[in-house]
C-alpha cells in the first residue's frame, strides 16, 4: 500500500505545483534593451523600437526556461522620466499556443508598479481577458482567443511611478516577462515528470 500511495502523493504534488513551474517559459530567456521614445512611451518590439524592431519581438515558449529580461531605459543624450505607457508587440515563434502572461515590475531609477493593462491584441484585433495585480506581478488570463503560433500579441499598459527625472542611458525600471501555455501542460509536465521519478525509484 506504502509503494502506491507515494505515487499517488508525488503526482498530486506535482499537479498542484505545476502553475509555479510553468512561470518560467522562454525558450533563450533573453535578455534586451528598449529605450524611452520622443512620444514618452517605451517600446518593445514593432515599429517603433529602434533597437529591437521593425519586427514584433520572437518569443518561444519553453516551460523549462528563464523569463525574458528587458530593460527600460532612458535616452541615451536626453536622459529622462517616468514613461506614460508600454506598449509591447511579440510573435509566439514556437509551437505551443499562448493562455495567458505574466509580467514582474522591478523598480531601478523610478520606483513604481503596475496600474493596468490597457488592451490586448491579438494580430490587430482586441480581445478580452482578466487581469489581477500581486505585488509587483501583474497576470493576465482567461484571453478570449490563445495566441497560436505565428501570432503577434500587442500589449499596452499603464503604471505608477515617481515622476522624477535621471540621467540619460540609466535603466529606469527592469520587467521580467513569460507567457504560460493551455492547464493541460501542466498535467502533462507533471506526470511526465512523476513517472520518471517513480521509475527511478524502483
Amino acid at each position: 500500500m506504502r509503494k502506491l500511495a507515494q505515487p499517488i502523493l508525488i503526482i498530486s504534488v506535482l499537479l498542484v505545483t505545476a502553475g509555479p513551474l510553468l512561470a518560467q517559459g522562454t525558450a533563450t530567456s533573453p535578455s534586451t534593451v528598449h529605450v524611452l521614445a520622443s512620444d514618452g512611451n517605451i517600446y518593445v518590439g514593432g515599429p517603433n523600437d529602434l533597437i529591437n524592431g521593425p519586427a514584433p519581438y520572437p518569443i518561444d515558449l519553453d516551460i523549462t526556461g528563464g523569463p525574458w529580461r528587458k530593460q527600460m531605459k532612458t535616452d541615451p543624450l536626453a536622459g529622462g522620466g517616468a514613461p506614460g505607457k508600454l506598449i509591447e508587440t511579440i510573435q509566439n515563434v514556437g509551437t505551443e499556443s499562448w493562455y495567458d502572461w505574466h509580467e514582474t515590475f522591478i523598480s531601478g531609477g523610478i520606483f513604481g508598479n503596475w496600474s493596468a493593462m490597457d488592451s490586448v491584441l491579438i494580430n490587430g484585433t482586441p480581445i478580452t481577458f482578466d487581469q489581477a495585480i500581486s505585488g509587483t506581478t501583474l497576470t493576465i488570463d482567461n484571453f478570449s482567443q490563445p495566441v497560436l503560433p505565428g501570432d503577434v500579441l500587442t500589449l499596452t499598459k499603464s503604471m505608477i511611478t515617481t515622476d522624477n527625472v535621471i540621467g540619460p542611458d540609466q535603466v529606469l525600471f527592469t520587467v521580467l516577462e513569460y507567457p504560460t501555455p493551455e492547464p493541460a501542460s501542466a498535467a502533462l509536465l507533471a506526470l511526465g515528470a512523476s513517472a520518471c521519478l517513480v521509475r527511478k525509484r524502483n
